[in-house]
Order: C-alpha cells, then sequence, then structure tokens
C-alpha cells in the first residue's frame, strides 16, 4: 500500500505564485483605468486601435518632426499678421511689423520687410475689394475692378532671387501683383493687395 505523499514546500510555493500571477494579471486588466496609467506612458503600438473610439483631435503637433517646427505650440496658438497695400504700393492698414523696402521701383514688384525672420512662415496674398476707386493709387486713378492676379513669396530662398539690395534677406519678402494674362501691372492698373503671414 502506497502512502500519499504531500507536496514538496517549493511546490507549494511555487503553485501559489503561479495562481497569484495569473489571478492578478486578470484582476488589473479588470480595474486599470485611465487614471492609474501615468502620463505618455503608452504609445500607439500598445494600442488596440478597434478599441479605441474617435479620439478628439490632438492639442500639439502630431509627430517630433512638427513640435519642432511649432516649437511646442498648440496649433491653436499659432498666429496670423496681415497687411493691406494699396495701389500705390504702401501699407493701407496692417497688423503690426512691416515695413516697405521697394514700391514698384526698382520693378514691377513690392518688397517688404516683416520685422522678423520669414523662415518657417507661410504667405498668402489677394486682390483686395475697392468700392471707391483707389485712393492709395496715382492721383486720378477710379479702377474698382477686381480683376488681375498676384503673388507672394519670401525672399533668398532656393526659388527666389529679390531685385532690391535691402531685401536680400530672411526678414523680406516680395508681393507680386500681375494683369489676368500674367502681364506686369501698370500705374494705372495696380490693384489693391491682402497680404496675411502665418507665424
Amino acid at each position: 500500500m502506497s502512502r500519499f505523499k504531500l507536496p514538496s514546500p517549493a511546490m507549494i510555493v511555487a503553485c501559489l505564485a503561479l495562481i497569484a500571477a495569473i489571478g492578478g494579471s486578470a484582476y488589473a486588466a479588470s480595474k486599470i483605468n485611465g487614471k492609474d496609467i501615468k502620463k505618455d506612458s503608452v504609445t500607439g503600438k500598445q494600442i488596440k486601435e478597434s478599441t479605441v473610439k474617435n479620439v478628439a483631435s490632438a492639442k500639439k503637433a502630431s509627430t517630433a518632426k512638427d513640435a519642432k517646427k511649432l516649437g511646442g505650440l498648440k496649433p491653436e496658438d499659432l498666429e496670423s499678421r496681415w497687411l493691406l497695400i494699396g495701389g500705390n504700393g504702401q501699407i493701407v492698414e496692417q497688423s503690426g511689423g512691416f515695413t516697405i523696402l521697394d514700391a514698384y521701383q526698382t520693378n514691377n514688384n513690392v518688397y517688404i520687410d516683416s520685422g522678423e525672420t520669414t523662415e518657417g512662415h507661410g504667405f498668402s496674398a489677394t486682390i483686395a475689394i475697392v468700392n471707391k476707386g483707389d485712393v492709395y493709387s496715382p492721383t486720378g486713378v477710379t479702377d474698382t475692378n477686381f480683376q488681375g492676379e498676384v503673388s507672394v513669396a519670401r525672399c533668398q530662398t532656393e526659388l527666389v532671387e529679390c531685385a532690391p539690395a535691402n531685401s536680400k534677406n530672411a526678414n523680406a519678402f516680395v508681393v507680386s501683383p500681375r494683369e489676368s494674362n500674367g502681364a506686369a501691372t501698370t500705374a494705372n492698373t495696380r490693384k489693391a493687395v491682402y497680404v496675411t503671414v502665418t507665424e
């Protein structure tokens, strides 16, 4: 008749450890919530996408590259600056910091100093609405049609070489109004232009 052999103390400890590990994992999985997770400790690779609802728009840039470009700013912290240039190439209104370097003197463009570097900034320009006659154009100009086009670019880039000596720096940009057919405007056909610089 064989005698029943009790498990050794080591075996009992091992079994208890195994049970605790299995039960503990199940308990942890059912009890851990967002408050228990250290901020920024979980990445996208560790999340099963199908288990996550739509996520609100990120408040900061989503990649390290974008974050570096934005200097850690939130998108809503970004600002735009603007100016309105009359048909004579002079500033009518502005948000601040702009000065004219050259207005239709060197060529058929207007060169502007933004008061800070233009590197990393975006630009847009459009023909402005004028319905009283452009009082900022040469005397007697009353053309109020909105035909034409306008381009804008930073000075001294891989694509753009600005002409006036005082515009050959990172603070400058050029505004180039044209007729609808692409021809240069003249003193009697220049339009007022709005320019926006995105910070």
